[in-house]
């Protein structure tokens, strides 16, 4: 423990390092985001955040010791996070990405990770079979891209990782599981410096970039497999949903909504609810702040249902949060057309 301390001092240096020296080089490589129709920030700012969180959990895999599904979980993501890198500099299409982040995920379906069963409900534990093969390949692509499709204002999409991080961390603590989570533990505190660059706080400012929101999005999504693992489970499969209940709240009501417009659900646009909260003239830098206090507040919320209600309710009351998003997203909607 005193070694993983030592050297989470020296990620946090480390970090800092590497924001300031990748900002510096950013501008000479191309690996800025230019603002355009879509993305409305002032400058030309470096894509650099995911890169320099990337960097530093090299070196925390090269120290510290850890199981091998942890390592196959790193370099599962490396790969999406060097397609992301890609993306960054060269543009890629969608289905370039999305071919990749299913090679990443079969990878860490094949060596285990994946959803066997959902838990026990009224003392029956529901098997998934081969079924669970599936819903695990969906469900990590699909939190991989919600993670992404919330990068959108300054802190959002960290802030929500953030979120899930510490919603592993909390359960699995009020659980009495401690051990396994250095890697969770370590991020974390690379994501908190992140943040402090992406405001623009004692570093130049500096964004994830795709690299950063893609890579960490399936990061979290793996881990989120991982400690539910039947042979491992820190926490009830249910209380996944409420580790970061917005994102999944977003993607879902987006998609749908593209479905029905008749356009590609995966192509982005401004229907996103950090944008048309934007749209109300709400300052840009309350709403990353509204939104992830409220999904915190939500997963602490979600946690305490299932411990007095059970996972059925905990569930129904997911679904019934869900649709009164669906509503408040399409009261948005209306507003801004007016």
């Amino acid at each position: 423990m005193s070694k993983f301390i030592m050297f989470l001092f020296f990620g946090v240096l480390l970090q800092s390092i590497f924001l300031i020296f990748y900002s510096k080089i950013a501008h000479k490589i191309g690996l800025i985001d230019i603002p355009d129709s879509r993305k409305r920030h002032i400058g030309n700012i470096p894509l650099v955040g995911g890169l320099s969180i990337y960097s530093c959990f090299f070196f925390f895999f090269l120290v510290i010791n850890t199981t091998l599904l942890h390592k196959i979980i790193f370099l599962s993501s490396s790969l999406v996070f060097i397609v992301g890198l890609y993306d960054d500099k060269f543009k890629l299409g969608v289905s370039e990405r999305f071919f990749f982040q299913m090679l990443a995920c079969l990878i860490v379906i094949g060596f285990g990770i994946r959803i066997y069963d959902i838990g026990d409900y009224l003392n029956i534990t529901v098997q998934l079979g081969g079924f669970g093969l599936l819903l695990s390949l969906i469900t990590i692509i699909a939190y991989t891209n919600a993670i992404n499709f919330s990068d959108g204002l300054d802190g959002l999409a960290s802030g929500l990782i953030l979120n899930c991080l510490m919603s592993i961390i909390l359960f699995s603590f009020l659980n009495n599981n401690f051990t396994d989570l250095e890697p969770l533990i370590f991020l974390l505190f690379m994501i908190i410096i992140f943040l402090f660059a992406n405001h623009g706080l004692f570093f130049n400012k500096v964004f994830l970039g795709d690299s950063g929101s893609t890579a960490l999005g399936f990061l979290v999504s793996c881990y989120l497999v991982y400690f539910t693992l039947p042979d491992h489970r820190f926490f009830h499969p249910v209380l996944t949903l409420w580790a970061a209940p917005l994102p999944i709240f977003d993607l879902l009501n987006v998609f749908f909504l593209r479905l029905l417009n008749g356009k590609n659900p995966f192509r982005p646009d401004r229907m996103h609810l950090h944008f048309l909260l934007l749209n109300t003239n709400i300052s840009k830098k309350i709403i990353p702040f509204f939104m992830i206090s409220l999904s915190m507040i939500l997963s602490l919320l979600g946690y305490m249902l299932f411990i007095l209600l059970g996972s059925i309710h905990s569930i129904v009351f997911f679904i019934f949060l869900f649709f009164i998003y669906v509503r408040f997203s399409l009261y948005l909607s209306r507003i801004n057309q007016n």
